[in-house]
């Protein structure tokens, strides 16, 4: 007899039949070259970004390189293990409705607490710190569009993933926001060393990641963390003007 209260289980990503399993040595493998090309070009060619005169070629050829660095391996390495990329990297499962909305009550609280201290510190009001580079807010939202999508899909959607296969959701979402931060530290360090600004901006970046990768979880999406993560980097241009 079927159980009509019985609650319905979670859609199950279907694989190739085929399909492999990255190795946990391969995965340290794969993390360990990424940080090595990374920190090459965020330091060593960095100067070929700093020469690039217009704003505009200097954000698609960052993009660009960043495609070819974080993304394409990932959906090369998930074909060849055919893994179905799309859905290993949950940009087509289907999103969990109620999580979408308990995680974007939680986002948004967050990015209301990060405005209400940038203007305690910086001594401006929330409005005008919104509102004032208004005519700019189509050029800042183009610049930070695609970089999301980016390191989302690298970091939530390839490294947390992985690890949560092996060692569970809350451990593995704490080593992938780790990462997170500690890919950012090749530009930051080498131009400004350990400072008190690179250690806060580690600090939020760390918690950013932590909660993106609770996004992905509650809505059984990565589309949700894309979209907190965009609108971050958004609030950012504009708050820090």
């Amino acid at each position: 007899m079927t159980d009509h209260h019985s609650q319905p289980q979670p859609t199950s990503v279907v694989q190739s039949p085929h399909a492999g399993r990255l190795s946990t040595t391969a995965f340290v493998i794969y993390v360990a070259v990424f940080f090595l090309v990374w920190s090459l070009r965020a330091t060593v060619f960095i100067h070929i970004d700093e020469s690039i005169e217009s704003a505009v070629w200097k954000n698609v050829y960052s993009n660009s390189i960043k495609f070819i660095v974080w993304v394409a391996p990932v959906f090369i390495l998930l074909g060849v293990l055919r893994l179905r990329p799309l859905m290993y990297l949950k940009l087509t499962t289907p999103v969990n409705k109620r999580g979408l909305i308990v995680g974007a009550i939680v986002t948004v609280a967050w990015f209301c607490l990060v405005v209400l201290a940038e203007s305690i510190i910086s001594h401006r009001s929330p409005g005008s710190m919104l509102t004032a580079r208004f005519s700019d807010w189509p050029s800042i939202l183009l610049g930070v569009f695609f970089s999301p999508i980016w390191e989302e899909i690298q970091f939530r959607g390839f490294f947390l993933n992985r690890l949560n296969e092996s060692i569970g959701f809350w451990k593995a979402n704490l080593i992938a926001s780790l990462l997170f931060m500690l890919a950012h530290w090749p530009y930051w360090v080498s131009k400004f060393g350990f400072s008190g600004q690179v250690i806060k901006d580690s600090i939020n970046v760390f918690l950013l990641g932590s909660l993106f990768g609770w996004l992905m979880k509650k809505t059984n999406s990565l589309w949700p963390a894309i979209g907190a993560h965009i609108a971050n980097n958004f609030l950012s241009g504009l708050i820090h003007a």
